[in-house]
């Protein structure tokens, strides 16, 4: 026999939470003399008391759900039991049990929010009301109800249950989705998980993988670039290394903020795919840092990506080996230059060959004098420069370098802080 239960205020509502396991919690059947008896000590508590009319109309009802009676009949009687918001609420959940019965869910819908109308319930109660209500909206499309009735349970203080996945952020955040308010939607998720994070509260993987997945089909590389820095910062595992870096690469249309992810993705084992590795090579031009396009095109070898006969790989491997012998020179030449020269450009250029030569110590000497004598691009400069204090293990400097780098390459600094903090 299906059993009514019996919602009490300042109890946490078990029926609700039947609806993702799509089956009835029951607490206690409601008889006559259990009403009785409840009414009694609400009169003794001063609590507020079912009306005179409930009793009688809530046993027919009750009568008809836990056999196979009229359920029709037992739903077009409820709105004639509810005189008090009191009656309203135990209304609610017998219109609640009614439709999970007859697997009804404008039934259930409605028994839900005549429990919330009636304000009875808990913030506990009510929380709980609003999540599956917003579950009901989303359900059928009405995206911008489904929002309203997730902020509504989440300002209740309501936290879900990850292990039933009952999840308001991410329904918050699928309702922007869908709304196609990605921009609000990834803010939403990214405010939530770092205020999560900072209070030591548990964060959900599923969190990261929506809000990357967004932005990256919405080409919005700021956005996955910054979500993927915090994916990494809570599990910088080399699996996550490689998924966020990858997307990191993928979005960039500037190739010098490319060219630095890809070398990370070097560092980090997460430089795998052919594309990747070709990249690498074009966007350092073995014409101008053979050395370091050498030293990948020797990793993709290694790696099983190219072979000796491939024509990528041979037609990039005759230009390193004519230019790699020259570099030593023109990075002597650059040096030599920057001391006198009227902005940093020339001091830039010679850290850009130092790095692609590994001579680092010489790379960050130069990237400095850029930054004193000025006239560059100051965040490409600062990128540069912790690169090369990563590459002799001085990661304090480098963690140090990496915070001041500002504007649309202040994501990527970050990772590369992260890996700095970690090498």
């Amino acid at each position: 026999m299906l059993r009514m239960p019996l919602i009490t205020r300042g109890k946490t509502v078990a029926t609700a939470l039947a609806l993702a396991a799509g089956a009835v919690v029951g607490t206690v059947a409601l008889s006559t003399p259990a009403l009785a008896q409840r009414q009694q000590r609400q009169q003794q508590q001063a609590e507020p008391t079912l009306s005179r009319d409930f009793q009688p109309l809530y046993q027919a009802v009750a009568n008809a759900t836990n056999t196979t009676g009229d359920l029709a009949g037992a739903k077009a009687a409820v709105p004639a039991m509810i005189k008090t918001e009191y009656d309203r609420f135990f209304a609610g959940n017998i219109m609640l049990q009614l439709g999970t019965k007859a697997s009804d869910k404008p039934m259930q819908k409605q028994g839900l929010e005549l429990m919330v109308q009636s304000g009875q319930g808990t913030p506990a109660d009510n929380g709980l009301f609003h999540y599956f209500l917003g579950g009901f909206a989303y359900d059928a499309g009405d995206y911008a109800g489904a929002l309203r009735e997730a902020q509504a349970a989440l300002a209740t203080g309501y936290q879900g249950d990850f292990s039933q996945q009952q999840d308001p952020w991410l329904l918050a955040a699928d309702s922007y989705f869908k709304l196609g308010q990605n921009a609000q939607g990834l803010a939403f998720l990214k405010q939530t998980i770092e205020q999560r994070r900072a209070a030591g509260q548990p964060v959900r993987d599923q969190w990261y993988a929506r809000a990357i997945s967004v932005a990256y089909n919405a080409q919005m590389a700021q956005e996955a670039t910054e979500l993927s820095a915090l994916m990494v910062e809570a599990n910088p595992s080399p699996t996550t290394w490689m998924q966020a870096l990858q997307i990191v690469s993928a979005l960039q249309s500037d190739p010098q903020v490319r060219l630095d992810t890809l070398r990370l993705m070097a560092l980090t084992g997460a430089l795998t795919q052919r594309a990747e590795f070709e990249a690498y090579v074009d966007t350092l031009d073995p014409r101008v840092l053979a050395t370091e396009a050498g030293r990948v095109l020797d990793a993709g070898v290694q790696k099983g990506v190219f072979s000796a006969s491939d024509p990528f790989y041979a037609d990039a491997k005759r230009v390193v080996d004519t230019r790699s012998s020259l570099e030593a020179g023109l990075a002597a030449d650059y040096a030599g230059e920057a001391a006198s020269a009227s902005n940093g450009r020339t001091a830039f250029n010679a850290g850009d060959v130092y790095l692609s030569l590994a001579q680092y110590a010489k790379a960050e000497e130069m990237f400095a004098l850029a930054l004193q004598k000025g006239g560059i691009d100051r965040d490409q400069v600062l990128t540069r420069l912790g690169i090369a204090q990563v590459q002799q293990g001085k990661n304090a400097e480098a963690k140090a370098t990496f915070a001041q780098v500002a504007g649309s390459r202040a994501a990527l600094a970050r990772m590369w802080a992260l890996y700095a903090g970690r090498a």
